[in-house]
């Protein structure tokens, strides 16, 4: 039974220090904020009891209204940081419509029981060197305190006297009154000089653990190079419904990488987590490749938003800092700046006044329009035909609340892009439109690195490939750790012949992105036709790994498998496309290619039939029937639907020249002709 005040609070391998308003698991610390310390000191201290909210609420926030909301909120974060005990018990249980009952057994730990320390007579430290008598009571005077787990800390015990405490001896019959008054002088001389011994390592000590702990304080920062917001994680279905941890998220992601301080993983690497909590975050950061993770929960709450956010370091699992924030969702814009401030501040970034003024850029003032703006966002990173569709209309919703949304034009206008691209829409209606949009953009703001991706996308033909060039450079000028615009420019060098430089910008927006289809796709692609296919397998393999429904991956991975001999396992992938009926004619167009190259006439033949009127609504057919007429020695036949293809200006200029499944063809003097022609 305690007799003082009590100063720790054990459980399983949580300790609950009261006196320096920390949390330990395993002797290290657990990041918590005040509040949350002081409710959970609440419940621990009457574990086995029914706490009631309302005397929670007395206690901690007497001087101020606060919404149940508050309380749920802590109570949320507490349970995701302690976990479940050994039973797989949680360790807070809610009471119906009373309150919260802490289950597990806890140890009191007094002030009196800390400070009390028993050691064996004789036994003698590890090193096996026994310290000077009065060195020892100078070692017992003082109580040695972890701090944080690792860093000890004297603290002088002022109800102990440091004394010498040997008891007298008979004194022997040859021993004189002098040799007595000579042996107590050395005694003493002993004594003092063991005194000063402990006092000078104490103090040398000391000095060491701060000079450690100052160098400490700068390790976190130095040691974070790259960084990746996740999608904040909604606790109620309010904030699920409308995505508002991922579009947090991507304002928090804009507002740091246009710093370009620190490499920020983009909102498309981390879109994928969005529907998906991580169950561990080292495990996600190595995934991303990242030093530090910045994640948290939203909660929307009638006309509030409360987010909790922690900042993670990787290497070993810490948080380095951690913060709740609650605003207005009028504020919203705040509440933003607030958060990539702190997370600058944190990663002790030297940001110039220019910068700081950065960090406070609001794409638009508006939040209705943002949020119309980050639901676009969400839907623009699925890449498919429905979802790209949905994302138009947000954009649109947007730009009509705010015209002067400069991000939202330019974000319509490569989706735009991405219909025609994938041939989810006429490729030309879609390039006028995306060349509108993004020219508005521009006449808003030329700072906005998506609205110069969008124009090098437009700008990628064969009269205008230096205007590409010059808009995607500007791009990267603006976000250089932007994985988009490396993939771009990837393939703007490679049509300029740069295939090397190509490979290495492809590979910058792999590592930037290295959990994205699209980075690993265009890489697996640019391999291909660089003829690596050994390595373009294993890019092919992870790209379709990472999203099997993902347009056009597995038809390069089928690709991949062909030209590096593996026919079989090409014409399975072909076929696992079919099935899917994503882009059946289209798939069918590269299965009649290889059966044409196997010399599989028939099957090739029958695959020409079923293109033949599908080609009439779907014009880019014309250059799978030039192909696999070409391959069966049609050449004629071949060439009549070559000039289709380029009458209805859907010639894939940057395949022609690079693909391997055009080589014979742009080697052919009636198709260079025509390609001459058209240059």
């Amino acid at each position: 039974m305690c007799n003082s005040d009590v100063v720790y609070y054990d459980f399983d391998n949580f300790r609950l220090d009261v006196e320096r308003q920390k949390l330990l698991k395993n002797g290290e610390p657990v990041l918590l904020t005040h509040k949350a310390f002081q409710t959970l000191q609440i419940l621990v201290q009457n574990f086995g009891q029914t706490v009631k909210k309302e005397d929670i609420y007395n206690e901690l926030w007497t001087d101020s209204f606060v919404e149940e909301a508050n309380l749920t909120q802590y109570i949320y974060l507490l349970r995701k940081t302690l976990g479940k005990n050994p039973a797989g018990v949680s360790y807070i249980e809610t009471v119906a419509r009373r309150g919260y009952v802490f289950t597990a057994q806890v140890e009191k730990v007094c002030a009196s029981e800390s400070l009390t320390e028993t050691k064996p007579e004789t036994a003698l430290p590890e090193n096996g060197f026994q310290l000077p008598q009065a060195a020892a009571q100078f070692d017992e005077s003082q109580k040695i305190v972890q701090s944080n787990g690792s860093h000890p800390w004297f603290v002088k015990n002022e109800n102990i006297e440091v004394t010498n405490n040997q008891q007298d001896e008979p004194s022997k019959p040859e021993e004189t009154a002098a040799g007595k008054a000579k042996n107590l002088s050395w005694t003493r001389r002993l004594s003092f000089a063991g005194l000063i011994l402990a006092f000078t390592l104490a103090v040398a000590l000391g000095l060491v653990i701060y000079f450690q702990t100052e160098k400490s304080a700068e390790t976190p920062a130095s040691a974070i190079n790259s960084i990746a917001v996740l999608p904040l994680q909604p606790i109620d279905d309010e904030s699920l419904e409308g995505k508002l941890g991922l579009g947090m998220a991507n304002a928090i992601i804009m507002r740091l990488s246009k710093l370009q301080k620190i490499p920020v993983r983009p909102t498309s690497a981390i879109f994928r987590y969005t529907d998906a909590p991580v169950l561990s975050i080292t495990e996600t950061g190595r995934e991303l490749g990242v030093d530090a993770v910045l994640e948290g929960t939203v909660q929307r709450d009638g006309e509030r938003v409360r987010v909790s956010v922690q900042l993670v370091r990787i290497a070993d699992g810490k948080p380095l800092w951690a913060e709740m924030f609650d605003e207005k969702s009028t504020d919203i814009f705040a509440l933003q700046d607030s958060i990539s401030g702190r997370v600058a501040q944190s990663l002790a970034l030297k940001l110039t006044p220019q910068q700081w003024k950065l960090l406070e850029q609001r794409p638009t003032n508006n939040p209705e329009a943002l949020e119309a703006y980050q639901l676009g966002v969400y839907f623009w990173n699925t890449r498919t035909k429905e979802n790209l569709q949905k994302a138009v209309v947000h954009f649109q919703k947007a730009i009509e609340i705010d015209p002067n949304f400069a991000e939202s034009h330019a974000m319509l206008a490569d989706t735009y892009n991405m219909l025609g691209y994938y041939r989810y829409a006429d490729s030309r209606e879609m390039t006028a439109k995306a060349r509108a949009a993004a020219e508005k953009a521009l006449a808003l703001d030329d700072s906005i690195a998506e609205a110069h991706i969008a124009m090098a996308f437009i700008q990628l033909t064969p009269t205008s490939v230096e205007e590409a060039q010059h808009s995607i450079e500007r791009a990267i000028e603006l976000a250089p750790y932007n994985s988009t615009a490396r993939v771009r420019y990837a393939w703007i060098l490679f049509r300029l012949g740069k295939s090397d430089q190509a490979v290495s910008q492809m590979k910058l927006a792999q590592e930037y992105d290295p959990l994205s289809p699209v980075s690993n796709g265009a890489l697996c692609n640019i391999l291909t036709f660089q003829e690596s296919f050994a390595e373009a397998v294993k890019v092919c393999e992870k790209a379709v790994e990472l999203a099997p429904n993902s347009a056009n991956n597995r038809l390069a991975l089928a690709n991949a498998y062909f030209f590096n001999g593996n026919i079989e396992e090409a014409i399975k992938q072909v076929k696992i496309d079919i099935e899917s009926g994503r882009k059946r004619f289209s798939s069918l167009g590269s299965l009649g290619y290889i059966y044409a190259k196997l010399n599989r006439r028939a099957e090739a033949e029958a695959i020409v039939a079923q293109l033949k009127p599908e080609a009439d609504k779907d014009a880019g057919l014309f250059n799978d029937l030039t192909l696999i007429t070409y391959a069966l020695g049609s050449r004629d036949e071949s060439f009549v639907y070559f000039q289709k293809a380029y009458n209805t200006k859907v010639l894939p200029m940057n395949l022609i020249y690079t693909d391997p499944v055009w080589k014979e063809i742009r080697e052919d003097s009636r198709f260079i002709k025509m390609l001459g022609n058209r240059n």
